[in-house]
């Protein structure tokens, strides 16, 4: 029998192609909801195009920004690092959002410098190396779906990719200056502001992704994410005190992998999809560890209906993590959005 996420994820996937098919014809929905607080919009989306008030005020972290963005997360920021602690979290994917993002083009800087301004915990990014063997942020193969070029980012050097103008013209905001990344950019930008989910399940280069992370001196705030157990004994046989992540899909999984890594606990535990929250949570928390979880199909529905009580059934299973495509949607529902005026 599904459970009730399980039905909802099923609802809201069945919904994804009327939803596609109707926003393709010019529906819109109501933002007359959304409000103002100290400059920025705290409802509903806002494309560059679209007509609805953007998320944040663009020029807080887009090409026109004058100045770093300044963190605003009311969490302690050594929560994010701390198994223990009891803090609900949130994951922006790809850094402010992927496909289903509506602030900044995704895996870029200026998608972390606005993670930062909406005060989110994690930034989740995706390294790839070009030919020349720089890890960029890449989440596809290919650089065809967010810049206006075309082929494998493998057969590409780095001077190729970061040469391609990417597609921004759907978010508010003044992107001209943006590039693709490398991922020692994605790490300054973050540093010392919000943490950084390396996801290594793109690249076999375990060495790149150890290395990127010594020299910009972010050990602190690199999490090595991965479902591969192999590549963790990779990283840290370079790296001892690397923070690291585990994705497991059963009780039996998570047992295996918290004994394997024994020595050196992760400090987030990630559920497979599929993963059955209401048996391996209860697990996950008796091991002194958290529970993280995507919220993409919840995305789909939250976006339509700009509703964030969607994620409120995650948040009732016990999760202690979300990661979002609608990081601003997740704060909002939790309270965290937008934020207190400033005397």
């Amino acid at each position: 029998m599904l459970s009730r996420v399980q039905s909802r994820f099923l609802s809201l996937s069945i919904a994804i192609p009327i939803a596609i098919a109707l926003s393709a014809c010019g529906s819109t929905g109501d933002t007359s909801g959304s409000t103002s607080t100290g400059g920025q919009t705290g409802a509903g989306g806002g494309g560059g195009g679209g007509g609805a008030a953007p998320v944040i005020e663009p020029s807080l972290f887009d090409c026109q920004a004058k100045e770093a963005p300044v963190r605003v997360n009311p969490i302690p920021i050594t929560c994010a690092a701390d198994p223990l602690c009891t803090e609900k979290l949130v994951s922006g994917h790809r850094a402010a959002g992927g496909e289903l993002g509506v602030i900044a083009p995704e895996d870029t800087v200026a998608s972390v410098r606005a993670a930062v301004v909406l005060g989110i915990d994690y930034v989740e990014t995706d390294p790839r190396p070009t030919k020349d063997g720089v890890l960029v942020n890449m989440h596809d193969p290919t650089v065809d779906r967010t810049t206006e070029g075309t082929g494998e980012v493998a057969q590409m050097t780095l001077a190729e990719v970061q040469a391609l103008k990417l597609k921004a013209s759907e978010y508010a905001g003044d992107f001209s200056c943006e590039r693709v990344p490398t991922l020692r950019e994605i790490l300054a930008a973050a540093k010392g502001k919000v943490h950084v989910l390396v996801d290594a399940n793109k690249t076999d280069r375990v060495d790149l992704l150890v290395g990127d992370i010594q020299e910009t001196g972010t050990l602190e705030w690199a999490i090595f994410d991965t479902d591969s157990t192999d590549k963790i004994d990779q990283a840290l046989a370079l790296e001892p005190s690397l923070l690291t992540m585990i994705r497991v899909g059963t009780t039996e999984e998570l047992d295996t992998e918290l004994a394997h890594f024994a020595a050196h606990p992760p400090v987030i535990v990630e559920l497979h999809d599929g993963a059955d929250p209401d048996a391996l949570l209860p697990a996950i928390h008796a091991a002194g560890n958290r529970g993280f979880t995507d919220a993409f199909v919840v995305d789909v529905g939250a976006g339509l209906t700009d509703d964030p009580t969607l994620y409120d059934e995650l948040w009732s299973h016990g999760f202690d993590m979300l990661q979002s495509d609608r990081p601003d949607l997740v704060l909002r529902g939790m309270g965290r959005w937008p934020p207190p005026a400033q005397p």
